[in-house]
């Protein structure tokens, strides 16, 4: 009775641990929504405002490496890292990169139209979700702590052992991938020296109507 009674109690503090566990993650995804729509309409519209779409997508890139490398510091507990906050701070950094790229887009590809410039970055933005998340998922455990094949009767470990080595948490070497991704993006971004067409044409528009 009294290992009946124990083993009920230790149901009872796993159940609650996954409970609390859940609640956080509706909590952390809910604030992670709100913050990237705040933040895409406030940077959004000082974009707009100043029509610094190249500087502020530079700095977007930058800062989202570097949220995202903490991000990946963060899943290892043993280091003192949230990586719940760091998720916040991608979301604010990283989630205003679409709209603000889209009207970057739009004075480059000027006179085509808006719509057909957000059709286009949506699908490719699609397309290339589709294909990152099968990768990530794929790599998600290399590099991290596997069960030894040398465990005792009772199932104990005898002592972890390490794929690859490094004794990484899952994902780690997903966030990698896309730290090196950012990177790479905004490395490449800063060779950017197109025109923004639109604006001038506005401000040819305003001279004639000037004249």
């Amino acid at each position: 009775y009294y290992d009946e009674e124990v083993n009920n109690n230790n149901n009872n503090e796993e159940y609650g641990k996954v409970a609390d566990a859940s609640k956080d993650v509706a909590i952390i995804g809910a604030l992670f929504q709100v913050i990237l729509m705040v933040s895409s309409v406030v940077i959004g519209a000082f974009t707009d405002k100043f029509r610094s779409y190249f500087v502020v997508t530079l700095v977007l890139l930058v800062f989202g490496a570097f949220a995202l490398a903490e991000c990946g510091v963060s899943l290892d507990e043993d280091r003192g890292g949230d990586v719940r906050w760091s998720l916040l701070a991608v979301s604010a950094l990283i989630g205003p990169l679409l709209p603000v790229a889209t009207e970057l887009g739009v004075e480059m590809a000027y006179p085509l139209s808006e719509n057909t410039v957000l059709v286009i970055m949506q699908l490719f933005c699609n397309a290339t979700s589709a294909l990152f998340i099968p990768l990530f998922q794929a790599v998600r455990d290399v590099g991290v702590s596997a069960v030894a094949d040398n465990a005792d009767a009772d199932g104990e470990d005898d002592g972890a052992q390490n794929v690859l080595g490094s004794g990484r948490p899952p994902y780690s070497f997903s966030f990698y991938l896309m730290i090196l991704l950012c990177a790479v993006s905004a490395v490449y971004f800063a060779t950017f020296d197109a025109k923004y067409l639109r604006y001038e044409a506005e401000q040819a528009k305003k001279r004639d109507d000037k004249s």
